[in-house]
């Protein structure tokens, strides 16, 4: 080999060499900037994600906030109906008794109540009352149940109430109590 052609095949190595290296040094850098822009993009998916996370976790909590809100106001409002319509009811219910205590059917039904009271005693002593509204019927009542009556001193609205103090028995067939119990087990 001349010395040309030594010269041209130690260039050539050279040249074969450097590009080689220059090729490896390229697939090196082009690996470390895959692998950056990888982590780059996971963090960025994990921070999107973690993000998506909390607004739909903070949509959701906000959706039940104004769910609850909602509905406890529609159960307010369903309870002050229930409340306005038990009134009317009740108010319409006294509006009957009133009607019914002008009746001679009240008048009836005070004395079976006098006389299943009296019959109850079975001869132990009884104080049967009436109501301050029936004190004009205490003769008619007397006479036709044979039974002592006294007028009490509260209203009870209707109706009657009996003591047998022997046997510490209250009998109370009064409408206040009567509406009373019905109020306290009313639902719509």
């Amino acid at each position: 080999m001349t010395l040309d052609e030594k010269l041209d095949h130690f260039y050539s190595s050279v040249i074969e060499s450097a590009t080689n290296q220059n090729i490896e040094i390229v697939e090196d850098y082009k690996k470390t900037l895959q692998k950056n822009y990888d982590e780059r993009k996971d963090a960025a998916l994990r921070k999107a994600e973690a993000n998506y996370r909390m607004a739909s976790d903070n949509i959701i909590r906000e959706r039940n906030r104004k769910l609850s809100a909602e509905s406890m106001e529609i159960r307010r409002k369903v309870l002050d109906k229930t409340a306005e319509v038990s009134e009317r009811i009740f108010s319409d219910v006294n509006l009957k008794l009133e009607e019914f205590m002008k009746t001679s059917e009240y008048e009836e039904l005070l004395c079976t109540q006098i006389k299943n009271a009296s019959s109850f005693a079975k001869g132990d002593a009884i104080s049967v009352y009436i109501n301050p509204t029936d004190a004009q019927k205490i003769s008619t009542l007397e006479e036709k149940t044979g039974v002592s009556l006294t007028v009490s001193n509260r209203d009870f609205i209707g109706g009657t109430r009996a003591v047998i103090p022997s046997r510490s028995i209250l009998i109370d067939n009064s409408f206040l109590t009567k509406l009373e119990e019905a109020k306290s087990s009313f639902t719509l």
